[in-house]
Order: structure tokens, then C-alpha cells, then sequence
């Protein structure tokens, strides 16, 4: 595919040689000393011009009275300023060669009318001076791979006090700060970070331009978003018809009540369109969508660390045999189907059980826990159901308890993992003791096995990952 980052002009926002911070501050915590510490945290190797006329240094960096005496033109300028100060901003930036602007500040479409109008300004302006601008009420923009992060929200102390930012395969999209905020230790640890764009009110860039770019991105594979309105819906799924032959789409499209639509315009100003017209259009387009930030994850997790399942026979390997019922249920609940063993898969499994039991599909393996022990139970069943020609997937459930005391449990599968690497290998581990289980959840994901907390969290993802395959199936041979 093609890139068409540079063509719409948003290569800044990700990548900007050099940025202006316009309402830069010496006060931790505020958005103007946030994202200049979070860009020194980052080693952000382009020049940083902090501008606030009160101030003579943050963070160690020179700060500039305004954007006229900084040494050049800024590739990016992010405005962290009270509504008031915007515009005038942003004619200065406009008249010192700025490519791109981020507004952070808050208060207009989403506030009352007065607010809409100055952003009816703000995009007509950007477009006769011929710039991008994001926002306003943007939350910013991160990329791990150039070490930069303009967003709002303060890494240090706050979202992320350790660890760094590591570079992945998803590109996240969306009219809310929840990406470079409270979400981001989970999308950081368990998914992986390409780039994040918070739109805001998107008086100019929006949702098609960024899906347009992450589109042609090379870093990005995977496409979550998280939307309550779609400016331009014909070339919304225009471009997603095309891209979604490479990568998949995923999108939790909120605002689906009245009560929903009217928070929404307080929100990010957005006006909310009619729900089972996005529905029919998105699942046409090929999108994925999701109910929740919590699907958004778990099925964006499963792009992430599995393979596309070639069939929808699903292999189950389970602790107890309430929960094959469970599991039963949520595959007939989303168009999968519960895989026929053969007569040699049965035969290998049978190995770790008394002799007058019967091996059925879905496998319950507590009695042969009992008769053979853990490890031989479970990686017995799985490996044999693995390797059946019979199963397209396979989800394993077990429990986050000391099964094995000083046992590394995800380490059992580490072999089966590199030997089956095209076929879809899924673990449950229901919340039994929260250490265990977030130890089993790192585990077990380190080595490329997305790990969930029910089984109906992993057979939705599964699903999804399905009729992704079925749809780019059909759009290939056509």
C-alpha cells in the first residue's frame, strides 16, 4: 500500500523536526510543562522553543517571548492557551511558516456557540494559509518509534512513572485523551504503540485523514478507533474498503443513544449519526466493531499476538466442564463452531485420563489433572488439539492459581507456540489470584499468546478475527 502521510500534510504531528510549545509552564502538572517534560523523558532529538513571555527557562530549555524570536520556523506548534489567546496564536504561527498545529485548548464546538464559531475560524484559517491544525480540544500525539509524545497528560508521576513507551504495531485513532491517558500502561504492556492521534473537534484533520495516513503508515499494522461522529462517511468508507484488504480496522463507534448523541456534542461537538446506517456500513466496509473500550483492547490484542484463523472450528481445552459449556455458548454466539476431534487426537488426549473416560469436544481435562497432574493434562490436550488438521483455533482455559508451585506455566507452550505459528492459540486464565494471574497474563503474551480473563472475552476476539479473514477472503478472489 501506498503511503499517503505525506500527501495530506500530517507527518508533523508524528515525526516534526522542531516544535513550539505556545503556553509553556513552569507549573508540573499543567499541559505546558506536561508535554515539554514528556518530550525530554522521550529524548525527543528535535529542538523544543518553549513560548511564554513570564518565563525565562523550563526544564533546563530557553523559553521564548514569542514565536517571532525563536531561532526558525517550527515544523509543529502545539497551543496550550486559554480560548482566548487561540486565534491570535494562530495567525502567529500561520506568519512564522508553521506546517502543523496541535490546540490543546478546550472550550469551543463542544462549549456553546460562540466557541463554534471560532472554530469555523480556526479551519477556514488553516485552510487559506494552507496548514494542517488538530484539535482544537485535542489531547495531542504520540509516536514511541521518534520518541515523541506532545499529548496533555503527564507521564511522569502519572500514566506511565516507569518504564518507556515501547515502539508497536497499532495505530490508535480517537476523539477522546483515553489513549494518552488512562489507557495507556494497558496499550503499552499488552498491545504495542505505532502512533496515537487524539482528534478532538476535528475542525480540520480528521478521522479519513488520519485512517488515510495510518493507512500508508509501514509501522502500523493493526487500526483501533474510538469515534462519536464521521465528518465525511463516503470517503470514511471509501478508504476503509481499501485499506482493510492490508489491515484491519477496528472502531468502537459510541453515541448510539439519543442520550449518548447529546453527551457527545458537549463532548467533542460532534453530531452523532444514525446507528444501524453506521452498522450496515461499517460491516459492508469491512470494519470490525466493538462495543467497549474493554472489546476494543481484547480484540486489538488478538490481531496483535495471533494469526488469522483459515476456519471457524474451535478446539476448547478446559479446566471444568461448567466452563465448556460457557465456551460452547459464546462460539454458537458468534458464528464459530465447536471442532470435531479425530479419532487420533482422541486417542493422544486419552493417554492422560483413566481408562473409563471419554474424551469428548470440548476437552474438560480436570480428571485427567487428577489422574496425570497439570503439565501433562493441559499440554497434552492442547498440543494434540493443536495439531489436529480438524481445528482452526484453538483457546485453552485454565485459572490463574499456583497450579505448579516455582513452575513457569507459560513456559509449557513456549515450543508449541514457535511449532503451530499459523494457527490461532488462545489462554484464559479466570481471575483466581490477581499476582498469579497478571504474572500469567506477561507470560504467556511475551510469547506471542494473547491472554484473556473469560473465555467470552477471547471467543468474541477470535470471532472478529474470523469474519476479518472471511471478508478480505472474498474481496481478494472477487
Amino acid at each position: 500500500m501506498r503511503s499517503y502521510g505525506d500527501e495530506n500534510g500530517l507527518k508533523p504531528f508524528f515525526k516534526p523536526g522542531s516544535v513550539a510549545v505556545l503556553g509553556a509552564s513552569r507549573m508540573p502538572g499543567k499541559g505546558g510543562y506536561n508535554i515539554i517534560e514528556n518530550l525530554l523523558r522521550l529524548g525527543y532529538p528535535g529542538e523544543i522553543y518553549p513560548i511564554n513571555p513570564q518565563a525565562k527557562q523550563i526544564l533546563g530549555l530557553a523559553v521564548y517571548p514569542d514565536m517571532n524570536n525563536i531561532p526558525e520556523p517550527p515544523e509543529l506548534a502545539v497551543i496550550v492557551l486559554p480560548p482566548s489567546l487561540v486565534i491570535s496564536s494562530l495567525e502567529d504561527c500561520i506568519a512564522r511558516g508553521v506546517k502543523a498545529v496541535i490546540i490543546e485548548s478546550a472550550g469551543f464546538g463542544e462549549m456553546d456557540e460562540a466557541g463554534a464559531r471560532m472554530q469555523v475560524r480556526i479551519a477556514r484559517m488553516a485552510k487559506q494559509a494552507g496548514i494542517r491544525v488538530m484539535g482544537p480540544n485535542s489531547v495531542g500525539t504520540i509516536n514511541p518509534s521518534a520518541n515523541f509524545d506532545a499529548s496533555l497528560g503527564r507521564l511522569n508521576r502519572v500514566f506511565l512513572p516507569k518504564g518507556d513507551i515501547k515502539p508497536g504495531t497499532v495505530g490508535f485513532i480517537g476523539q477522546t485523551g483515553l489513549f494518552t491517558g488512562v489507557y495507556l500502561p494497558l496499550i503499552n504492556s499488552d498491545i504495542g504503540i505505532s502512533k496515537i492521534a487524539c482528534l478532538g473537534n476535528k475542525c480540520d484533520v480528521d478521522e479519513s485523514d488520519m485512517l488515510e495516513y495510518m493507512g500508508g503508515d509501514p509501522q502500523t499494522r493493526i487500526i483501533a478507533m474510538y469515534l462519536e461522529s464521521i465528518k465525511d462517511g463516503r470517503r470514511f468508507l471509501s478508504l476503509s474498503h481499501r485499506i482493510v484488504k492490508e489491515k484491519p480496522i477496528i472502531v468502537l463507534k459510541s453515541a448510539v443513544t439519543r442520550s449518548g448523541a447529546k453527551v457527545s456534542a458537549t463532548h467533542t461537538g460532534s453530531i452523532a449519526g444514525e446507528d444501524r446506517v453506521y452498522d450496515a456500513a461499517f460491516k459492508q466496509s469491512g470494519i470490525i466493531r466493538v462495543d467497549s473500550f474493554e472489546q476494543l483492547w481484547d480484540v486489538t490484542k488478538a490481531f496483535v499476538h495471533s494469526p488469522l484463523p483459515k476456519g471457524n472450528r474451535v478446539g476448547i481445552v478446559n479446566l471444568a466442564g461448567s466452563g465448556c459449556v460457557t465456551a460452547v455458548d459464546a462460539c454458537v454466539r458468534n458464528g464459530l463452531e465447536i471442532a470435531e476431534l479425530s479419532a487420533a487426537t482422541v486417542a493422544k488426549i486419552k493417554k492422560v485420563y483413566p481408562d473409563w473416560w471419554r474424551v469428548r469436544s470440548p476437552v474438560d481435562v480436570w480428571v485427567a489433572v487428577e489422574a496425570s497432574g497439570f503439565e501433562a493434562a493441559f499440554t497434552t490436550a492442547t498440543r494434540a488439539a493443536l495439531e489436529d488438521d480438524g481445528v482452526d483455533a484453538v483457546v485453552v482455559i485454565m485459572g490463574a492459581n499456583s497450579w505448579i508451585p516455582g513452575k513457569d506455566i507459560p513456559g509449557l507452550f513456549k515450543d508449541m507456540k514457535k511449532e503451530f505459528q499459523d494457527k490461532p492459540f488462545m489462554v484464559v486464565n479466570p481471575l483466581g489470584d490477581r499476582k498469579i494471574y497478571l504474572r500469567m497474563c506477561q507470560g504467556f503474551q511475551a510469547l506471542g499468546i494473547p491472554s484473556y480473563t473469560s473465555d467470552i472475552d477471547a471467543i468474541t476476539a477470535l470471532a472478529a478475527q474470523y469474519r476479518y479473514y472471511k471478508h478480505r477472503h472474498s474481496i481478494t478472489q472477487s
